[in-house]
């Protein structure tokens, strides 16, 4: 009896000493791995009535790829998540440190999730892209990182001089504000790395933001139940860069828009010239404006672009409706110039004029109005000449009409013809032309100069428009460009606040 007493004495005290070693030494860390080995489903809150609080913040990685069309774009970025979880409590005098990913599945996590991202991808190369950390009284810092296609709906009314604003936003899924509360980091919450270069863009400014509301949840057919839910905003401001724009879209229309003013310089007689000019900068500026909107979403209403396109595209046409105006004076002055010399063929030569009243007769010669009735022509075609050159005859030098010089008598009033056959050898008979001074050569001599008067007028009138154009598109064009960059640059630009 008295060795049994001394050996379970003895069992005792050794297993009271190992107990005292356990709580000295670090023999107790299996006891953490084996509460984290406990599935935790439920949200540690000691109290019902007092929610979890969890702070986040995130750090912008990466940025790239917008889509305009798509209005979305591309982040990389880390997420880091705080709470207290006083399950996880232990003795060890640091920050017990987890990254199994089975063990991580073990523990509750705040079910957070980004409400406007279009695809989201956990990050797992070359291992799953997380840390874990619990302290001793059990407060746990989680990050991981993930990639997102965010939706951001963009403002092209200024493009591509707009400045964006696009936010992304962190909700819990399933806890109302009054089961988790989730909050950001006091200090500097959202952060971006300061080397991320954009083509198209430059970040101006992030900032963090609430957007806690009353949202709808556990929906049944007949009911529903409605709560307030956390959910914050990280924004980021963005300002688009224009030097790309610059090169490849206002500098060249800006251009086909110079290149219509040459025509004004061109001789108002080349059509053929003229006409090349003005519908080729117009196809070229259509074709440019096309590529213009091939990457742009068709929105309802006019971007800036669009304004300076529709611009262009109005000054070419003007120039296009400039030409059809100087041709059309044109025309006219070679309407009237034709029939001056017409009409001045007839006063200087009297030549016998065919109508359709009497094609072969000779009465009284044709006047001046039956020109201008455009029913008249020269005879000369219709009949065979054999007009020698002799001591007798003299050319004309308005046609090849041969006259006996004698036949001409200047002091009579009016024109006498003569169909009397004159033998001329075996060459048959030749009809000889009596000419004379008709008693209204005067009036008819006005009335070339006046028509030649208004062939001049036109033309003047064409040049003076053409003169006019060199200076007014030039000018005008000048105008809308410092309206416009002065509007969309200076006018238009709201500084980003970034006290927010």
């Amino acid at each position: 009896m008295r060795q049994q007493s001394a050996s379970s004495s003895q069992t005792l005290r050794i297993f009271l000493i190992l107990c005292s070693i356990s709580t000295t030494f670090p023999l107790t860390q299996p006891n953490i791995y084996n509460l984290l080995q406990q599935a935790n489903t439920r949200p540690p809150t000691a109290n019902a009535s007092i929610p979890l609080g969890v702070k986040l913040g995130m750090y912008l990685e990466s940025l790239g790829n917008f889509r305009s069309s798509e209005m979305s774009f591309d982040v990389d970025l880390y997420v880091y998540m705080s709470w207290q979880d006083t399950r996880l409590a232990h003795n060890f005098s640091d920050y017990v440190l987890i990254n199994n990913d089975e063990i991580r599945k073990q523990i509750w996590l705040p079910d957070l999730y980004f409400a406007n991202a279009r695809q989201a991808s956990f990050q797992e190369v070359t291992v799953p892209n997380f840390n874990l950390f619990v302290a001793p009284d059990g407060t746990v810092a989680y990050s991981c990182r993930c990639t997102l296609t965010v939706a951001c709906s963009l403002n092209l009314r200024y493009y591509p001089m707009d400045q964006q604003l696009c936010s992304i936003r962190v909700l819990s899924y399933a806890y109302i504000a009054k089961q988790v509360n989730v909050t950001w980091f006091d200090k500097n919450p959202v952060r971006f790395n300061e080397e991320i270069g954009l083509p198209e863009f430059q970040i101006e400014h992030v900032s963090n933001a609430y957007c806690n509301g009353s949202y709808q949840y556990a929906l049944t057919a007949d009911s529903f139940k409605s709560d307030d839910f956390s959910c914050l905003t990280g924004n980021l401001y963005l300002s688009r860069s224009i030097g790309y724009n610059l090169v490849q879209s206002y500098i060249p229309t800006g251009l086909i828009v110079m290149i219509s003013w040459v025509s004004f310089w061109i001789d108002r007689r080349a059509v053929p010239a003229r006409v090349t000019l003005s519908f080729t900068t117009l196809v070229s500026l259509t074709t440019l404006g096309n590529g213009l909107r091939f990457g742009l979403p068709q929105v309802s209403y006019a971007k800036a672009i669009d304004l300076w396109y529709g611009a262009c595209m109005f000054f070419v046409f003007c120039a296009l409706l400039e030409f059809a105006t100087i041709n059309s004076y044109m025309r006219k002055s070679e309407k009237f110039d034709s029939m001056a010399k017409k009409m001045q063929s007839v006063v200087l030569t009297g030549r016998r004029l065919k109508t359709e009243k009497s094609p072969r007769s000779y009465g009284k010669p044709d006047t001046v109005q039956d020109i201008l009735s455009e029913r008249i022509k020269f005879i000369d075609n219709e009949f065979d000449y054999d007009a020698k050159e002799d001591d007798g005859m003299a050319m004309s030098i308005y046609d090849n009409v041969s006259c006996r010089k004698d036949d001409v008598d200047s002091s009579s009033e009016e024109t006498k013809f003569s169909t009397k056959p004159k033998k001329n050898g075996a060459n048959g008979t030749r009809k000889y032309i009596d000419k004379s001074l008709n008693q209204n050569s005067a009036n008819e001599s006005l009335m070339v100069a006046t028509y030649f008067q208004i062939s001049a007028n036109h033309s003047r009138h064409a040049l003076k428009i053409d003169k006019s154009c060199r200076y007014l598109f030039p000018f005008a064009f000048f105008v809308w460009n410092v309206f416009y960059w002065w509007y969309y640059l200076v006018y238009t630009k709201t500084p980003v606040d970034k006290t927010k």
